[in-house]
């Protein structure tokens, strides 16, 4: 949470300035993308992490949709290359207090 200070106050600033939210729809920056403006899910958090929630009790894997785009997995630092114009669907480990957050 504090290595996300500055990160956050940057986004606080965009939302003050532009009235973007903190926590946004993919659609928001993926408007092009018919997979993405129909995650009910998934969430940005500002424009550069992309998170899944798990949502079920003892889940250990979620599956997620990276729209097209280079994405690095933020607890494994794994590359996931999507040169589009297509993103794809991906299953992602999710033990506890490790969201899939690329």
């Amino acid at each position: 949470y504090a290595a996300l200070a500055d990160y956050r106050a940057q986004l606080c600033a965009e939302a003050s300035e532009r009235g973007l939210p903190l926590v946004r729809h993919p659609w928001l920056h993926y408007p092009d993308d018919a997979v993405a403006r129909g995650l009910e899910v998934q969430f940005l958090f500002g424009r550069d992490f992309m998170v899944a929630p798990v949502l079920d009790k003892g889940c250990a894997e979620v599956r997620l949709y990276l729209p097209a785009g280079s994405w690095v997995h933020l607890w494994s630092g794994r590359k996931v290359e999507l040169p589009g114009p297509h993103g794809a669907w991906c299953r992602c480990r999710a033990p506890l207090g490790c969201p899939p957050v690329f």
